[in-house]
Order: structure tokens, then C-alpha cells, then sequence
């Protein structure tokens, strides 16, 4: 299990309305609104503000974030898509319960998955880890600032480009029904994970995929998805246990 107490749970859910942060200037950061209105809202649902059974309005969310309907009906569908929230025609989305281990089953999958895609992509990514460098990049600059909506989505285009190298149709639309964006926040959103050591993990895997090791890449990432089964803790569901009355 990784540890880590030095970035508190409050500054990790930052969102960023105006300005530009650390990883927004830089060069290779293009983080699209949808994506960080997205990730804004399921942050809210891991720390309880939006709770099970609520009802969430594009409207409503648009002017809390001071934006326009049309990304945040985007993000609401996508979070629709990825099981965060539950829909119905003419009565809008309601937050759906997160239960844990629905969680720890998905996080079962996707190691198998990246495994698979760990040693299938090695041969392609030999010597041309130049994107898997860019993704890292934002990464550490994500962290740098304290910025999780930035770390998510380079965490998750890091994992993307292992998984679309390995050329497998079947695989990439097995790993893209599993929701990596929605593990990744609700595993790097919760107190006690150790960022750092997350991020730096994904560096070992980079050089491994440089060298062409193929069965050194699966273990990596395997292992990288495992670690958050140990990290994720029961209060997940605990606090999404009991319906809202709203």
C-alpha cells in the first residue's frame, strides 16, 4: 500500500476556474473543459459533497463553475457512461452509490489488462517512448501543483498510449469499458495515497517499455494496478451508504 500524508485531501481536489497552473502553462498540457468539469464532479462524489440519490442540473453545475451548459452536459454523460451517475429522459442524472467492491473487481480487471498490454506494446514502444515522456511530464508537473484533475488525465493518457500500442482491438475496448479515468480519481483521491511514489511507478514502466522487456512492462503495470486495491479504502462505500433524502 502506498502512504503518503503530504498532500492534503482538500488541496488535491483543486479546482481551477480562472489562472493558469504549473501543469496548465506547460507546453504539452491540454486538458479539455469537459474533461475537468468531469473530474471536478466526481471528485465531489468521492468526498460525499454530491451524495447518493442527488440530482445534478447542467444548469445548476454550470453556474457553481461559472461555465457554459454545453461542456457540463458533456461531462454529465461521460459520467453517466462511466457509472458515477444514473439517468433518466426528462428527470436529469442523479449521483449513483459507489460500491467498493465494484471498485476492487474493476481494478482486478484492469491489472489483467495492462499486463496483456504491457508485454504486447514493448516491441512497438522500444526506443519510442517520447509520448509516454510527455504524459509523465504533466504528471509530475500535476503533482508539482498539487493539481488532480491534471494528474488524472496524464495518468490516464500514459496508460491509453501503453494500451493503443499494443494494437489489439479487442483489448482496447475491453480496457476502455472498465472506466480507467474513474479508478484512477477515486484511487488518487483518497487520503493516505502516497502520489509521489504513483507517479514514479510510471517512470519504471516507461524505462522498461524503452528497453523492449516485454514481461518487466506487464509486471510493472500490473503491479501499478494492483497497489490500488490495497490503497482503496472501505470508506468509499461507507460514505455513499445511505440515500439522500434531496
Amino acid at each position: 500500500m502506498r502512504t503518503h500524508t503530504g498532500w492534503p485531501s482538500a488541496e488535491m481536489r483543486q479546482w481551477t476556474s480562472g489562472g493558469q497552473s504549473a501543469a496548465q502553462s506547460a507546453p504539452y498540457i491540454a486538458i479539455p473543459l469537459r474533461v475537468r468539469i468531469r473530474e471536478h464532479i466526481t471528485a465531489r462524489i468521492v468526498d460525499s459533497t454530491y451524495v447518493p440519490g442527488q440530482r445534478l442540473t447542467e444548469a445548476e453545475v454550470a453556474r457553481t463553475l461559472g461555465t457554459s451548459q454545453t461542456p457540463v452536459r458533456e461531462a454529465l454523460r461521460e459520467l453517466s457512461a462511466m457509472g458515477f451517475l444514473e439517468s433518466a429522459p426528462n428527470k436529469g442524472c442523479r449521483v449513483r452509490r459507489i460500491d467498493s467492491e465494484e471498485i476492487r473487481q474493476a481494478h482486478i480487471i484492469r491489472a489483467a489488462l495492462e499486463d496483456i498490454a504491457g508485454q504486447l506494446a514493448a516491441p512497438q514502444l522500444k526506443g519510442n517512448t517520447r509520448q509516454l515522456r510527455t504524459s509523465l511530464g504533466g504528471m509530475r508537473a500535476a503533482l508539482l501543483d498539487r493539481d488532480l484533475a491534471a494528474l488524472c488525465f496524464h495518468s490516464t493518457q500514459f496508460h491509453r498510449s501503453i494500451v493503443d500500442s499494443a494494437n489489439n482491438t479487442a483489448l482496447t475496448r475491453a480496457w476502455n469499458a472498465v472506466g480507467i479515468e474513474m479508478l484512477t480519481l477515486i484511487g488518487a483521491g483518497q487520503p493516505g495515497v502516497d502520489l509521489y511514489a504513483c507517479v514514479e511507478e510510471h517512470d519504471a514502466i516507461m524505462n522498461a517499455l524503452d528497453a523492449g522487456n516485454a514481461s518487466t512492462a506487464g509486471r510493472l503495470l500490473k503491479n501499478h494496478a494492483c497497489a490500488y486495491i490495497a490503497d482503496q479504502p472501505d470508506r468509499v462505500e461507507a460514505s455513499h451508504r445511505i440515500p439522500s433524502a434531496r
